[in-house]
């Protein structure tokens, strides 16, 4: 049995992956490439996708936006795509399942997606890194992405919660 996904979705889903793009070429192009590392523009689109649409367009973006943005900027680099992939779908499957199936406020959430997104970074690092050539040990990876995004990650804490309050401000207005 197929199930049809909502027009509302699919569109959605398409401007959250035109954002996801969108945003790092913003970031690097104004900030150089520790631009993307310190303020980590593709994760809003991804955590805001899991978040508004489900675990299944969340993990979608995070596999999609990482893909695309690599084949057609570049960045991320071949050595890290396979782990940012893996991180990024967590992001999004997470934010998802934690608002959509366990009812989580906004705010906690994006934090539990944010600590499994990161848990699974370190796991990818340690099974894929040998095999990708990134000669890194996981758990200082992580911590170093961390510590380097605290920036991004601070912002994200305050941004897309407001983002999404802004939405259900906005639809209880028109909704009137």
């Amino acid at each position: 049995m197929t199930r049809r996904l909502p027009a509302r979705t699919l569109t959605t889903t398409g401007l959250l992956l035109g954002v996801g793009l969108l945003l790092p070429t913003v970031f690097h192009s104004l900030f150089g490439v520790a631009g993307g590392r310190t303020f980590l523009p593709m994760h809003y689109a991804v955590l805001l996708g899991g978040l508004l649409l489900g675990p299944i367009a969340g993990a979608f973006l995070g596999i999609a936006t990482p893909l695309l943005s690599a084949l057609m900027t570049g960045m991320p680099a071949v050595a890290i795509l396979p782990p940012m992939i893996v991180e990024l779908a967590v992001y999004g499957l997470v934010a998802g399942l934690a608002r959509r199936r366990w009812r989580l406020v906004p705010l906690w959430s994006l934090l539990l997606a944010m600590a499994a997104g990161r848990i699974a970074l370190g796991l990818a690092v340690t099974l894929l890194g040998p095999s990708i050539g990134l000669k890194a040990e996981p758990v200082a990876y992580v911590l170093a992405g961390i510590v380097t995004g605290l920036p991004g990650i601070a912002a994200q804490i305050v941004v897309i919660p407001l983002l999404l309050a802004r939405g259900r401000l906005e639809r209880s207005i028109a909704e009137r």
